[in-house]
């Protein structure tokens, strides 16, 4: 006799939703963190071109330069800018991925917490099986050392 678990389709269902959930979250950890390396750079970037700038210019100020430079550092700001919004909307989305792949898991964890139930009542009923029989064996056995004499 084996021990088949009644929902155990629907566990494997959930432990495969999980998994995908655990992937995608695992994609997501690492565009956020792509996202985050890059905004990085920009920064640095922006920084070093503000440092050259400035020590290109000892004290002297050309007007037409300085509008240009200017303008350079919005075009840099505004790539900084957009960066920054990809990084807050891919860790939106880390969170709530993060927050889906939890629920998956509670919810594997509670299929299998009732396969265990049923498993042990089921190790239960098994066992109960086996002494009845064993107690139906010894009786006969009783029965027949006992029959002789009678």
């Amino acid at each position: 006799m084996r021990f088949q678990f009644s929902l155990q389709k629907l566990l494997e269902l959930r432990e495969r939703l999980e998994q995908q959930a655990a992937a995608e979250l695992g994609h997501l950890q690492s565009r956020e963190a792509e996202a985050r390396r890059k905004l990085a750079a920009q920064k640095q970037h922006r920084q070093q071109q503000l440092v050259q700038w400035r020590e290109r210019n000892h004290g002297e100020l050309d007007i037409g330069e300085l509008e240009a430079y200017q303008r350079w550092l919005e075009v840099l700001d505004q790539g900084i800018f957009r960066q920054q919004a990809v990084v807050d909307q891919l860790q939106i989305s880390v969170r709530r991925q993060t927050d889906e792949f939890l629920a998956a898991r509670r919810k594997r964890e509670i299929l299998e917490k009732m396969r265990e139930k049923e498993y042990a009542k089921w190790h239960e009923e098994v066992l109960g099986k086996e002494q009845r029989e064993l107690d139906d064996v010894a009786a006969t056995r009783f029965v027949r050392q006992e029959a002789p004499f009678s």
